[in-house]
């Protein structure tokens, strides 16, 4: 495991055991996923796996619905958390985890993959292909088109250069397809942004369609984001 990935591994420990309020804003995003994994999977109990925990908003709503929640992180103090509410936790990594082959409905990597250097995202999306039934659903979100250099900070102890979230790669539509394409059927991927409409007033709701009309059509003052569904092929 690369040093680098490790620094990372320090970022995240941080914010999901000690700020998990940070991740606020990625509740209309996962809300939005676990919908889509309702409407696509068609068994009583779906068998999920989310890569990723954040503050565990994902594995609170898809329990809700009724899914088997896994969950695959570094952490383990985060992965002992979920534990307790009733997650399935595995400790680990994205390109190689210690999961049996074909077992889950879908797999879900929200702002995972911009994480990742090319071979640990190869290996990953290998990883993914494999634990995912036949025809199992694969869903998840980048950032698109991030600007890399504009995220970048330097360490006022060390010295050291990083981008603040330890993003790697940057993506667009054509670039994330063509990754996706060698493990998996793209049967979904577009711009847009996850914003909330519900128990906000006529003016809020106005500002939230003007932001998700400019994520569809790229405008970066949006901030959007690349969102794909796509299906194992073994």
């Amino acid at each position: 495991m690369s040093d680098h990935l490790h620094s990372q591994d320090k970022i995240w420990s941080h914010f999901q055991n000690a700020d998990p309020e940070s991740f606020a804003a990625a509740k209309p995003r996962l809300e939005y996923i676990v919908r889509s994994i309702s409407r696509r999977v068609k068994s009583p109990k779906p068998k999920v796996l989310n890569i990723g925990v954040g503050s565990g908003h994902f594995e609170q709503t898809a329990l809700a619905r009724g899914f088997e929640v896994h969950s695959l992180d570094p952490d383990a103090v985060a992965i002992e958390r979920l534990a307790t509410a009733g997650v399935t936790g595995h400790v680990g990594y994205i390109e190689q985890m210690s999961l049996a082959d074909k077992q889950f409905d879908a797999v879900v990597a929200s702002e995972v993959l911009e994480h990742l250097h090319d071979a640990q995202r190869a290996a990953g999306l290998q990883e993914i292909s494999r634990v995912l039934k036949p025809g199992g659903w694969f869903l998840g979100t980048v950032p698109y088109n991030e600007n890399l250099k504009a995220g970048d900070v330097i360490c006022p102890c060390c010295g050291t250069l990083f981008h603040r979230w330890g993003h790697q790669q940057t993506f667009t539509v054509a670039s994330l397809r063509t990754q996706l394409e060698h493990q998996f059927a793209v049967r979904e991927l577009r711009r847009t942004a996850f914003v909330p409409f519900r128990n906000r007033g006529p003016f809020g709701k106005l500002k939230s369609l003007a932001r998700l009309l400019l994520a569809r059509a790229g405008q970066m003052i949006a901030v959007p984001s690349l969102y794909w569904v796509a299906q194992s092929r073994g």
